[in-house]
């Protein structure tokens, strides 16, 4: 298994490709359900049915992530198709969804407060879904000691994504100024979800270099001498 050598985030910009023909699909069909949400036909003043658009459009979102998550988990041994996305969202994908909700939650109740704090929730969990598609029993956990074995990493790392979202943010701005409605939210998700798929899997080649080691020491650890019984002084 390979992860990076000395950035993740160079390492993820060629190795997501590895999981192009699920990448490209989801991302395309999340960017398409997102447009056809926000076309203008299907505004509406019923607040039943914005909260139920708003509750669509999460669960795409959702289940788009996780198909890129478990893309980003299997990258590092190499090249990854349906099948092998699917072997791990089916035994797994409960959990990552309640995680998944657990983390939309908190970034909800974050940006009720103000943007720092929905960022900070972000920052501090970039490998909870990871560790729940890793099968993790307790993946917040897993996400705390993954930060604690790759601590400058994980932060070079944040510094360089919260430019780049900064950067994004902009961009998705200027985007909405120009187009409008349902073409704006195509070209908005499609460019945003290629770079979550990117981040991703860098915060994946971290997690499984992390747990690598840990795994690799663990492996090297002698086992402990069997406890025999002596025989003849017990006579």
């Amino acid at each position: 298994m390979t992860t990076y050598r000395r950035s993740a985030l160079a390492a993820a910009a060629l190795r997501m490709w590895r999981g192009w023909s699920v990448i490209i699909p989801v991302v395309i069909a999340n960017a398409g359900l997102q447009a056809i949400l926000a076309w203008p036909g299907i505004r509406t003043d019923d607040d039943a049915i914005l909260i139920l658009l708003a509750l669509v459009s999460a669960a795409g979102f959702i289940v788009s992530l996780g198909f890129v998550t478990a893309s980003a988990l299997l990258v590092s041994d190499g090249r990854v198709g349906w099948s092998r996305a699917l072997g791990v969202m089916r035994p797994q994908g409960l959990l990552y969804s309640v995680w998944a909700i657990a983390l939309g939650a908190a970034v909800i109740v974050g940006l009720a407060f103000y943007t720092v704090p929905a960022l900070l929730v972000v920052a501090l969990t970039p490998f909870l879904l990871l560790a729940a598609l890793d099968g993790r029993r307790n993946a917040l956990g897993a996400n705390f000691r993954t930060i604690g074995r790759r601590f400058w990493r994980w932060l070079v790392t944040v510094v360089v994504v919260a430019v780049g979202v900064l950067l994004g943010w902009v961009l998705a701005g200027l985007t909405g100024f120009f187009l409008r409605g349902a073409l704006a939210s195509l070209v908005v998700w499609l460019v945003a979800g290629f770079a979550i798929a990117w981040i991703t899997t860098a915060w994946a080649v971290i997690y499984r270099s992390a747990w690598a080691d840990r795994e690799a020491a663990m492996e090297e650890e002698p086992d402990p001498p069997e406890m025999t019984p002596d025989l003849e002084s017990a006579e």
